[in-house]
């Protein structure tokens, strides 16, 4: 949900500046920063949903916890670095039962 507000947010921003662009070709500096700004949303989602449910390398631990995603409604499992303390949460595959 969140994630779906500040992507809305940056679309809004690349609009609003391409219309000052438009106005005042000085304001090129907002256009290249809202860009950047809706570009880094796009890759934050890819990157993250390209992690999930691949198993970490070696040097990750399970750690026993488990939750389900809000955004996909799967099983996640936690697993950690211990010598960084580096987190990394992994699509359990299944999906979340019913809560009893």
């Amino acid at each position: 949900m969140l994630r779906s507000i500040i992507t809305g947010i940056a679309i809004a921003a690349v609009l609003v500046a391409l219309i000052l662009t438009i106005q005042d070709p000085l304001q090129w500096p907002s256009l290249a920063l809202a860009l950047l700004f809706a570009t880094a949303c796009r890759f934050e989602r890819r990157y993250r949903a390209g992690r999930s449910g691949q198993a970490p390398d070696a040097r990750f631990r399970p750690t026993g916890e488990r939750f389900v995603d809000p955004e996909t409604g799967r099983v996640t499992m936690v697993w950690t670095d211990p010598a960084t303390g580096e987190r990394r949460y992994v699509d359990d595959g299944a999906p979340a039962g019913p809560t009893p």
